[in-house]
């Protein structure tokens, strides 16, 4: 992690002294100043940019074994939703399989999907009515292998759980099968669907994230040995939620770009026709630290970033000509 003792508050000041002291933190919202460091943060930390000093490894190991667990008690509430007691480690959304029951027939064969799940139960939701508490003996069996769940990270800063994690940069499996173990890298997609079949993982994707912000990852097709994964991601930008906070996890070195983000913003707030000239050097500063970039997520940024920030300034040009006429 990169050191970052530059305060909000600190560029705030600065943002004042070249603004005709002009104050952007009005009222107890802290507005625009909060918006506008909270956009030039996300701004910064989010794709397509990559910074060595805001990314973690997060690693798993495949399990080619379903997950069963024996069901000693189940009751339905009048909402319909099922807790089931039986010793588990499932996760949220795992698909589960239900049989053997002798006591509550009616769910043998049916498919649950988890919603809470702790060492003891777990609680799917259902379409049976209220069923009173019962001791029954049955198995419920998660239906794939696919699906690994990484702990969610914690914020200390703002004691958000959840908020560390912002997107995948590149993963790899480990192929057991050679003489010589091989890296070999994951393709990652957007959804990836169950899969009977079973082989070397080569696909990934995010599958969900839980209220708590714990993380699954699906792979596919489902392993069918325990193949180590390695996945790079990038951290998120976290909320700025108060001046006294830091930019971090933007190092001070980067003071002069995010001042210039910011001040671009607060001067397009006050309709300053300098807010121009900062947006132009707010982008040129970040884009000369971005290595590694391809000329179209160059392109897609700047498009994206001057539709958002010059739109006002395009709309008086406009304004201005039409009164000409």
């Amino acid at each position: 992690m990169a050191l970052s003792t530059v305060k909000i508050s600190d560029t705030i000041e600065f943002c004042k002294r070249m603004s005709f002291n002009r104050n952007p933190v009005i009222g107890n919202s802290l507005q625009p100043a909060l918006g506008a460091a909270n956009m030039v943060a996300q701004t910064i930390l989010s794709p397509p940019f990559s910074w060595p000093w805001n990314n973690q490894e997060l690693a798993f190991t495949c399990n080619p074994v379903n997950n069963v667990a024996t069901i000693t008690n189940i009751v339905i509430d009048a909402n319909g939703l099922l807790t089931v007691t039986a010793n588990n480690t499932f996760i949220f959304n795992n698909p589960v399989l239900l049989a053997g029951l002798t006591t509550a027939l009616e769910l043998n064969g049916q498919l649950v999907v988890v919603e809470t799940a702790s060492a003891t139960q777990f609680t799917a939701q259902t379409n049976f009515g209220t069923y009173a508490t019962h001791s029954d003996t049955g198995t419920a069996t998660v239906q794939t292998t696919q699906d690994y769940q990484i702990a969610a990270q914690y914020d200390a800063t703002t004691t958000d759980y959840g908020s560390g994690f912002s997107h995948i940069e590149h993963a790899s499996v480990l192929d057991i099968n050679q003489t010589t173990p091989t890296w070999v890298e994951l393709d990652i997609k957007a959804n990836l669907a169950l899969d009977t079949n079973s082989d070397r993982p080569r696909f990934l994707n995010v599958h969900t994230q839980d209220v708590a912000g714990n993380i699954t990852f699906r792979v596919m097709p489902a392993p069918d040995k325990a193949y180590p994964v390695s996945i790079h991601m990038q951290l998120a930008a976290p909320s700025i939620k108060s001046v006294n906070q830091t930019w971090a996890p933007i190092p001070d070195y980067f003071q002069y770009i995010y001042n210039w983000g910011f001040l671009s913003l607060i001067w397009q707030f006050a309709d300053d026709p300098r807010a121009q000239m900062a947006n132009q050097k707010f982008t040129s500063a970040l884009l000369s630290r971005a290595e590694g970039m391809s000329e179209d997520d160059r392109n897609i940024f700047l498009n994206n970033w001057n539709m958002l920030t010059t739109g006002q300034t395009m709309t008086m040009q406009q304004g201005k000509q039409a009164r000409q006429v």
